[in-house]
């Protein structure tokens, strides 16, 4: 393992940020594996959900971490300073993850989480365990208590996977919506050029665009107030691309963490279940750390699931901003049409070739600006619809989470 990938683990956890990182471990026979590795604080510690790697993003990584891992190690015997060897590696990987079209490590692992998710999802889709349940003969208050743990989170993972089935189409909107920021922001800067180029050719003919003159400088002033509202649309826009994904990421990291706690308290429960069954003690080879662990992970899972549900409320707000912004953007272009018509008709008198060419400019952008108006408007719609679909679900999740605190709140601590 290149030593940069533990110090960049290390700087998220540390700064209290949740972390994503492909890790090669070795194995007590000498071999290895590949982890997919979600790390997240917890009470006292940190915790690693991890697991197999099943997308075709582990072949460029395995070979991004040869390629780190050969610059450290070269630094390293030359020079044997060890800090030199990580910086380097560090700017290595920063220019690797640029050439793979990522803006820097967060990007990178958000990216990575959804996608490993989602084949994750595609391999265990017909995979059913299992379960053991409790049964007349084996009964107890601890044997109980642990089930009706187990079953909370079942409970609980069921209500997620409905959100989690929705992400792909928050993925794919919020890539579309990114595409179309940036056509609204290129023929909306044409737009304010083409009316400068207008005026200047106006300025070179003098009299002869006397007529045509103040339409220009109407056409000039409105066309940069679209310019500035594009650009302030843009940024929004950039912003909901930024807290979709960060939607994203936060579910995929609570299912994850929810499912893990899930089959860790059925392994709890069929562990107490075997020691009864057999007449022992439930608490009989269980350690201290074992002890209380579901408690633990309840907590540092559901922190979780609420940061997703926070990151999903956000969206609401950020679309009320957007609509508005779009809303002084289509004003203005609508503004911007009758003025474009005056010019028309005054190019009827003579303007010129270079003054008909600005005019032909301006119609084709105005007709732009409306198509990726209407269709920007279309995509934030079908994001709102699956909004307001998700946030139906989070509240059930969040009633779901309720439950469980109060249910592990009012359990014996030693059954946990």
């Amino acid at each position: 393992m290149p030593r940069i990938v533990f110090q960049v683990l290390w700087d998220y956890i540390q700064d209290g940020r949740p972390i994503v990182a492909y890790v090669k471990n070795l194995a007590h026979d000498g071999r290895y594996y590949w982890v997919v590795a979600l790390v997240v604080a917890v009470p006292g510690g940190y915790l690693s959900v991890r697991f197999k790697p099943t997308s075709p993003l582990l072949a460029p990584v395995e070979q991004l971490y040869g390629e780190l891992k050969a610059i450290e190690s070269s630094i390293e015997s030359e020079a044997n300073d060890r800090k030199a060897a990580i910086a380097a590696s560090r700017e290595a990987l920063g220019t690797s993850l640029h050439a793979l079209g990522f803006s820097g490590y967060d990007e990178f692992m958000h990216h990575v989480l959804k996608v490993e998710m989602q084949s994750r999802e595609a391999a265990i889709r017909a995979f059913v365990p299992a379960v053991l349940k409790p049964d007349a003969a084996n009964r107890s208050a601890e044997l109980d208590s642990l089930w009706a743990t187990a079953e909370m989170f079942d409970k609980l993972v069921e209500i997620l996977n409905i959100l989690f089935a929705d992400l792909e189409t928050y993925v794919e909107i919020n890539k579309d919506v990114g595409e179309k920021s940036g056509k609204v922001t290129d023929t909306s800067e044409s737009l304010r050029v083409s009316a400068l180029n207008g005026a200047i050719e106006a300025d070179r003919l003098g009299s002869k665009a006397a007529g045509l003159r103040p339409v220009l400088d109407w056409l000039r002033v409105l066309s940069l107030e679209i310019t500035q509202e594009g650009a302030r649309l843009a940024a929004s826009l950039v912003e909901l691309v930024r807290d979709v994904d960060l939607v994203v990421f936060g579910l995929s990291a609570a299912k994850l963490q929810i499912e893990m706690t899930a089959q860790f308290a059925h392994e709890l429960f069929d562990h107490a279940y075997a020691r009864i069954a057999s007449s022992a003690r439930i608490g009989d080879g269980m350690d201290q750390a074992t002890e209380g662990a579901i408690g633990c992970l309840t907590t540092t899972s559901c922190e979780t699931v609420r940061r997703a549900l926070s990151s999903l409320a956000a969206i609401g707000d950020r679309l009320k901003t957007l609509t508005e912004s779009q809303d002084k953007l289509i004003a203005s272009s609508h503004s911007l049409r009758p003025i474009y018509l005056t010019g028309k008709i005054e190019m009827a008198e003579g303007g010129g070739p270079r003054l008909a060419t600005v005019f032909k400019d301006v119609g084709e952008q105005l007709e732009q600006t409306a198509a990726d108006l209407a269709g920007l408007k279309k995509r934030l719609g079908e994001l709102e619809g699956h909004l307001v679909r998700g946030l139906a679900h989070g509240a059930r999740v969040e009633d779901m989470i309720s439950h469980i605190d109060s249910e592990m709140n009012a359990t014996e601590p030693a059954v946990l």
